[in-house]
């Protein structure tokens, strides 16, 4: 500590309490009469402000008023006339009317500046505001200031029923009236609170008096105490809650000498309980431990799959890239053999590229809840086992691999999405080519059950991932097997996981990014079924995918509602002709594309029809387009690089000058519903198929 710490240490401590009693009172009053001087001051600039803001909005408008013909006539002379005269009858530092290109038309006392254009930051800030504004200033330069500030109100002049402005009005009105209001007020709370201090300081002195005594008492009584002299009492006979506080003070050393004995008793509690905090510390400490190590996993795994992902990538991009190369390099010296083989493993590396790409986009949408499957009933082996064979034979047949099929007859339709079910068969197939030699073999199998995972299956443990929806009816179970190296019993249930892949990726250097089984997870989850794996090491791998059939598959997906086909209205023209004619209440119609050559083929399909299309390239600007035009309809597009088409059409919904604007949305058949939701009026399908225009109570335009 310090020798000045030192010296206001001891002076407290010397101090007697009824100088401190004084002390702590005159703070008191003091702080409380600056609050007081603080918050009277603040209500009365706020009151002041007010009035003074309200005077200039008076005489804003008066001007305004008085302006209007002037205004409207270009009559600079007379406005200079009129602020002049303004300027003569009130307090205002100044008044200004400019026109609506911003210029000035009157200027009190300064008819020298009309037809200038005042570049200042108040200045533009005044005539560019559509409604009235206030600033606080100090003053526009040389043209006026005041050194205790200024108030400027700023009123728009519109025509009369109409939106259109024609010029500006702006008044500036001087602060030192506020000043000299507010000092008398502070000058006169100044001395009042003098005379608080006086009053409360003589007051203090004079009741302390009658307390400090009986306390000198009990402070030796409790020094005694404190020295382990329990048998020391008071004198009980003191006045009021002194005497009070001797009968306390007794019976707390009474209670003191009862407590010495619970005091020992609770301290060998409190070690006992500090022994098994302690044991569960530990406990949760090991638990921290294993979560870290865990941590540290997921951490290796991310950086092993982005060290695959740039190897996937870099492997068939230098792969096309070389054999471009030399096709344009030496096109005459490569025979049209050589041609035809370069272009098919360019091929074969594009096709790479496209899945290694296919799978990180489906699981950037599964991380983000918007991957799903459209579920319909499909006979499984017309259309999705059929088209896989012809490419499992064309693979099989390159790599020198025996396939042999065995499907079971008369198979019932699945409730699937072909395509989505087509990827998870076309997965395993590619990961039983990774790791099955020249000469070995596949065998594919279909057959049903009333199980998702029959029960001899799961004798040996279950491996995989499995729908979380209860069991019901029949399941039909596509099983894959290989006669590769198979998979060590540890790894079998990472390999469904994000980044899982068997082997260590700088050693046994494992191909792909370890994302298609957990892609192929949630797929099937989504169906309802159930996709494990049976492994041995240097035995091979058997897959098992189970669906569950039409008829029960149904009653899974409870939310999925099975419509009759609807009649599709073809043709871009034929489609927004029919959507406009039941939402548009006019010929204006604003297209928003980021395509220019879209916007420019749907503006010249419409003008035949009688609209008048004007174009908007990008979602960015869209909202203040819609605002500027105010169309009747607006035909939106739903994928838009710069702004996406659903945020725009979300803002022109939350916006009361444009949410009664009829909207056409151009996005996919998956989207119809969040369109809906967002308030558009019809939704167009873009996706591949034939467009459909369907309403928003589901019914076919």
């Amino acid at each position: 500590m310090n020798s000045s710490g030192l010296r206001i240490s001891v002076l407290r401590r010397n101090t007697r309490m009824q100088s401190r009693f004084m002390l702590y009172f005159g703070v008191v009053v003091v702080a409380l009469m600056l609050l007081v001087i603080l918050v009277v001051g603040q209500r009365q600039t706020f009151t002041a402000m007010g009035q003074i803001e309200k005077r200039g909005g008076v005489i804003a408008n008066s001007v305004a008023s008085a302006s209007h013909n002037a205004l409207l006539n270009y009559d600079y002379s007379s406005l200079q006339r009129i602020v002049d005269q303004m300027r003569d009858q009130t307090t205002a530092t100044y008044v200004i009317v400019h026109d609506k290109e911003g210029v000035v038309a009157g200027f009190s006392e300064r008819s020298d500046l009309q037809g200038q254009m005042l570049s200042d930051q108040i200045s533009l800030e005044s005539v560019r505001e559509p409604a009235e504004v206030h600033q606080r200033h100090t003053g526009l330069g040389e043209l006026a200031s005041d050194p205790d500030g200024i108030i400027e109100v700023s009123v728009p002049v519109y025509v009369e029923g109409s939106d259109q402005r024609w010029g500006t009005v702006r008044v500036g009105l001087p602060l030192s009236e506020l000043h000299s209001q507010l000092q008398a007020t502070f000058r006169d709370l100044a001395l009042l609170g003098l005379l608080a201090v006086v009053v409360v300081l003589l007051s203090a002195r004079y009741f302390t008096s009658q307390i400090t005594d009986p306390l000198r008492q009990i402070a030796r009584a409790t020094a005694e105490v404190a020295n382990g002299h329990l048998d020391h009492t008071l004198d009980e006979d003191l006045v009021g809650e002194l005497g009070e506080t001797a009968r306390s003070f007794n019976k707390m050393t009474e209670d003191l000498r009862r407590s010495q004995d619970a005091i020992r008793y609770q301290k060998r509690h409190l070690e006992n309980m500090v022994q098994e905090r302690t044991a569960a510390l530990r406990q949760k400490a090991r638990e921290l431990e294993k979560a870290n190590r865990e941590l540290k996993e997921v951490d290796r795994l991310k950086s092993d799959f982005l060290s695959n992902v740039s190897h996937e990538l870099r492997t068939p991009l230098t792969s096309i890239r070389s054999f471009t190369e030399i096709l344009l390099d030496s096109p005459t010296v490569v025979s049209p053999e050589e041609q035809t083989e370069f272009l098919n493993i360019i091929a074969d590396q594009t096709d790479r590229l496209t899945r290694l790409i296919g799978d990180l986009l489906d699981l950037s949408r599964i991380e983000a809840g918007e991957f799903h499957c459209e579920l319909e009933p499909v006979p499984l082996q017309q259309f999705v086992l059929a088209p896989a064979l012809e490419t499992m034979r064309r693979i099989v047949r390159d790599k020198g691999v025996e396939l042999v099929t065995e499907f079971e007859k008369d198979l019932p339709p699945v409730l699937a999405d072909a395509d989505r079910l087509s990827q998870v068969l076309m997965n395993l197939v590619d990961n039983a080519m990774k790791f099955t030699k020249r000469g070995g073999r596949l065998d594919l199998k279909t057959f049903s059950s009333t199980s998702r995972v029959p029960s001899e299956h799961a004798e040996g443990g279950f491996f995989g991932v499995t729908a979380d929806t209860p069991e019901q009816g029949t399941y039909v179970i596509v099983s894959l097997r290989d006669s590769g190296c198979g998979i060590p019993i540890e790894d079998q249930q990472r390999i469904f996981e994000k980044f899982g892949q068997v082997g260590n990726v700088l050693t046994s250097k494992p191909q792909g990014t370890g994302l298609g089984l957990a892609i192929c997870g949630n797929i099937v989850a989504q169906h309802g079924g159930a996709i494990w794996v049976e492994s041995e090491t240097g035995k091979g791998s058997v897959f098992y995918v189970s669906i569950p059939v039409c008829g029960n598959a149904s009653r899974y997906l409870s939310s999925t509602s099975l419509s009759d086909p609807i009649s599709a209205v073809r043709g871009a023209a034929d489609d927004l002709s029919a959507a406009l004619q039941q939402i548009a209440s006019g010929p204006r119609v604003l297209v928003i594309d980021d395509d220019e050559d879209a916007v420019r083929h749907m503006v010249r399909a419409l003008e035949p029809l009688g609209y008048r299309a004007i174009s908007c390239i990008g979602g960015r600007d869209a909202v203040q387009k819609v605002r500027d035009i105010k169309p009747d309809a607006v035909v939106l597009d739903a994928l838009m690089p710069d702004r996406n088409g659903y945020e725009v059409l979300r803002d022109l919904k939350n916006d009361g000058r444009t949410a009664n604007i009829p909207v056409v949305m151009l996005g996919p058949l998956t989207e119809m519903a969040k369109a809906y939701e967002l308030g558009a009026s019809i939704h167009i399908t873009r996706d591949d198929e034939e467009p459909v225009v369907v309403g928003e109570d589901g019914s076919v335009i």
